[in-house]
């Protein structure tokens, strides 16, 4: 337990600090509670509220592409930042409209090994946070596009409040990186590898 354990003493002592210094370690037990508040709480919580997003979003009637506005990009950030413990956030839209969304740790979400069922290909987008503040993609990002972009469309990564990146299968070995709605830097890639 103990990776575990330094892992969420890191997450509450940052979210509970006392006047800027650091909380006493925690004891197995209330790390254990908050694990519990974590996993049956906070991310099904976490999920719901994006997939309420969406379903609103959707009975509005406004968007075309819900996927790609600022409030479901806002929703998720919120959702992965306030709600969670800055923990990463991963949602999919399928070939059908549907909506799936998952959590993970600081730096790492994946399905694992309950796929969504019933997700249909292609993949319109794809969508993850870096909630520690940074859009970009990363080598496992990076072999994620490399190996989906025949079957998925697009890509976002989020970094932030109006800071994103954004890929299409039309340009796959490249993310245009946004920040306040303009274009910052355009990250590019050779197969698998960061150039």
């Amino acid at each position: 337990m103990g990776r575990l354990k330094d892992h969420f003493f890191d997450e509450i002592n940052d979210m509970y600090r006392v006047n800027d210094e650091p909380i006493e370690e925690p004891s197995d037990e209330e790390l254990e509670r908050w694990n519990r508040e974590l996993n049956e709480v906070l991310r099904p919580q976490a999920e719901q509220y994006i997939l309420n997003k969406y379903k609103e979003c959707i009975d509005s009637g406004h968007y075309r592409n819900v996927w790609n506005t600022f409030e479901f990009h806002s929703a998720i950030w919120y959702a992965s930042t306030e709600i969670l413990p800055k923990l990463e956030i991963q949602v999919v839209i399928d070939g059908d409209n549907n909506c799936y969304v998952t959590t993970g740790s600081a730096g790492y979400v994946e399905f694992g090994m309950q796929p969504p069922i019933g997700m249909k290909l292609p993949i319109k987008c794809w969508i993850h946070t870096h909630p520690f503040g940074s859009a970009y993609f990363s080598s496992v990002d990076i072999r994620t596009v490399s190996i989906w972009d025949t079957n998925m469309q697009n890509a976002i990564v989020l970094g932030g409040y109006n800071h994103w990146g954004s890929w299409t299968n039309n340009s796959p070995n490249e993310l245009t990186i946004y920040v306040n709605g303009k274009e910052d830097r355009i990250q590019k890639w050779a197969g698998e590898e960061e150039e």
